[in-house]
């Protein structure tokens, strides 16, 4: 079986990694160029390109792998991949819409392992709405690809739920051979869910891949009607607005950590610091009994920072002053507080 795997970031890592140590290694491997990044601008490799140049697991192997980096998708490329005469496509966070062309090369089709519950949240930002909404489930689908952006009929699903009555933080449950059983959602940070969502894409990728290629699934038309869209996230997104109240405004916290962040621009006089990125919070209830306006800072008993919202307040556990390195909320007291 002659796979070609189209994958970026790191959420394919594990998907690349489990089918190279199943024997199931690509025969082709499509990322994104490199970039220029940081103040020096050095060019640097996508995520998968980074683990198949430096992986212990991929030694004696990843020189069989072609890596591929092209900057469109158009016919030139079409015509190397043609060349390859593949089987199966498999898409893992590569970041492009394939090109019906392109698609058409497979002649096992080209299966995408989008990290929700499809057709809810299709789009870029499936993992972030699922924290940001509250939501107490969570799961990885896998669709058979077509022109249309996370469209394609389902091949497989699984859903992540809670067994137990939920725990203070995210917690993961596993069987006896390692896999993902349950996963609880309360308290759970972006990377986090990232992380558990990924390894299961690619448990299920392998259960399903020869099942798949066996002829042995039946395809499962995606519902429409129950379809909903996440976003681009843009770095504006992050900025905070505290007439919404604590609950949502530390799911945001937990869902924009790393990007685009959850900050705030500071008008307090009693703050040292022009802005504010907020890295972990926790809502509580203010002392006062009188009404205060959203936005209002204050100091814990414990001597953290808090801000009121619409409805409570929020308690800064850990933050980053502009231009400075993240710092605990007590810390943070001590040094940028009149």
């Amino acid at each position: 079986m002659k796979i070609v795997f189209f994958g970026t970031s790191e959420f394919a890592i594990p998907s690349l990694r489990l089918l190279i140590a199943r024997g199931m290694a690509p025969i082709a491997a499509i990322t994104a160029p490199d970039k220029p990044k940081g103040r020096g601008q050095r060019l640097k490799s996508s995520p998968i390109k980074q683990w198949l140049v430096t992986s212990d697991q991929c030694v004696g192997k990843a020189e069989k792998i072609q890596v591929f980096q092209p900057e469109k998708l158009d016919s030139d490329f079409v015509l190397r991949i043609s060349n390859l005469k593949p089987d199966v496509g498999i898409v893992a966070a590569y970041g492009k819409i394939l090109p019906k062309e392109l698609i058409d090369l497979f002649p096992n089709g080209v299966l995408n392992i989008h990290p929700s519950l499809l057709p809810k949240y299709r789009g870029p930002s499936p993992i972030q709405a699922t924290i940001l909404n509250g939501d107490k489930e969570a799961g990885v689908t896998i669709i058979q690809i077509d022109e249309k952006m996370d469209h394609g009929p389902i091949v497989a699903q699984q859903q992540l739920e809670p067994s137990v009555p939920l725990t203070e933080k995210g917690v993961v449950h596993r069987g006896q051979g390692g896999e993902i059983t349950s996963f609880f959602l309360k308290k759970t940070a972006y990377q986090e869910l990232h992380d558990i969502l990924a390894e299961l894409g690619a448990q299920l990728l392998i259960e399903t891949l020869p099942k798949w290629v066996a002829g042995e699934i039946t395809l499962i038309p995606q519902n429409d009607a129950k379809t909903t869209y996440t976003k681009l996230l843009k770095k504006e997104d992050g900025n905070i607005d505290w007439s919404k109240s604590a609950e949502e405004i530390e799911r945001m916290v937990r869902a924009y950590n790393p990007w685009p962040g959850s900050y705030m621009q500071v008008a307090s006089d009693q703050l040292l610091v022009a802005s504010l990125k907020i890295k972990k919070a926790e809502v509580i209830i203010h002392p006062s009994s009188s009404p205060l306006h959203p936005g209002m800072f204050f100091k814990t008993a414990d001597g953290f920072p808090a801000i009121t919202c619409g409805n409570g307040a929020l308690k800064l556990l850990v933050v980053q002053p502009e231009g400075k390195k993240e710092m605990s909320g007590d810390a943070f007291t001590h040094g940028y507080v009149k």
